[in-house]
């Protein structure tokens, strides 16, 4: 039986809840070895055992709070960065749902190589792939590297793409016994996308022009067995999501 809900955002929304929950817990861990030091240093003052006993411990609670300060702060900006991430996952996801009965979407499928984010089989258009950034700012091409903001982004979305992309095609074959074209698409839904022709096959847009990428037609004869083939793809796609979680 196969129970993912192919929801959108719905593992980058886990993530964020489960750093959430993970912060919570250093927290706590922290503050409690705190106030046992002190109540070690307060149980070394009452037994006379010296003013320099007492100073050490008071010196590792201060090495604990900034310590604890420091990390709860970084834990909690990959907290917002998750979150982020799942609000834009669930923006173009509800861009997707809106497409209508020639487009066959899904959601948040598990992969060798970590997650994609949608997959869309349309009747006459073939089958894209696509990754969702929520990075703001200025995106743009040069010398052939992707830029966000004038600086290469935190990871190499394209060889990211490049890499579900390849996976998603051999895993279909797998199910279906044909090969089919699967046409990249990197989506980032806050940013200025300059206009640029695809890096390796992948294109890069705002999500304002993805509806116009999606039309595009393409009558490839492997396509269309995909879209015959599109809820058996599912099924195969989902159970692979389930057994990898």
């Amino acid at each position: 039986m196969n129970n993912h809900d192919g929801r959108a955002g719905r593992s980058t929304r886990d993530m964020a809840e489960r750093r959430s929950k993970a912060r919570r817990w250093f927290v706590l861990v922290i503050t409690g070895a705190g106030l046992l030091i002190l109540l070690v240093a307060s149980n070394i003052k009452v037994a006379g055992a010296g003013i320099i006993g007492v100073f050490g411990l008071l010196i590792l609670v201060r090495f604990l709070t900034d310590y604890m300060d420091v990390r709860a702060r970084r834990m909690r900006k990959e907290e917002r960065r998750a979150a982020r991430g799942a609000r834009a996952e669930e923006r173009i996801g509800a861009i997707l749902d809106e497409l209508g009965e020639d487009y066959f979407v899904l959601h948040d499928v598990s992969s060798l190589y970590g997650n994609i984010d949608h997959i869309v089989i349309c009747k006459y258009g073939g089958v894209f792939l696509i990754e969702t950034k929520a990075h703001g700012g200025r995106v743009y091409v040069s010398n052939g590297q992707l830029l966000v903001n004038g600086h290469e982004p935190e990871k190499d979305f394209i060889a990211q793409a490049l890499r579900n992309t390849y996976w998603l095609r051999d895993r279909i074959c797998d199910e279906i016994n044909v090969k089919i074209w699967i046409t990249p698409v990197l989506v980032f839904t806050n940013a200025f996308v300059e206009r640029t022709a695809p890096i390796k096959g992948v294109n890069i847009i705002n999500k304002r022009y993805l509806p116009n990428v999606l039309q595009r037609s393409n009558t490839r004869t492997q396509n269309l067995a995909a879209w015959e083939n599109r809820e058996r793809i599912q099924e195969a796609l989902y159970a692979t999501s389930d057994d990898e979680m």
